[in-house]
């Protein structure tokens, strides 16, 4: 995704993000959110898997990276793939 496009989504990723129990505010949300797409983009969406050789490990990478837990994660996750259907 182009970051034109996350910036046209932000709003609607972050107030799904909110509709799921998340805490963060909007600045916090969308720092995690760029982390998310830098680290699961290729193999999430491309099935390219030259920065991670499977989706677990790109999850286990924006948590540690982030220093998120893994709800929060599925939080970040279930809010872009409700809104634009991400896999």
């Amino acid at each position: 995704m182009s970051s034109t496009s996350e910036e046209y989504y932000l709003n609607d990723y972050f107030d799904e993000y909110k509709n799921l129990g998340g805490k963060k505010n909007k600045k916090e949300y969308s720092e995690n959110l760029d982390i998310f797409f830098e680290e699961t983009y290729d193999i999430f969406i491309d099935g390219n898997p030259i920065k991670h050789t499977s989706r677990h490990k790109a999850a286990l990478a924006v948590m540690d990276e982030a220093e998120i837990s893994a709800n929060e994660y599925n939080l970040i996750f279930s809010s872009v793939d409700n809104v634009t259907a991400y896999t």
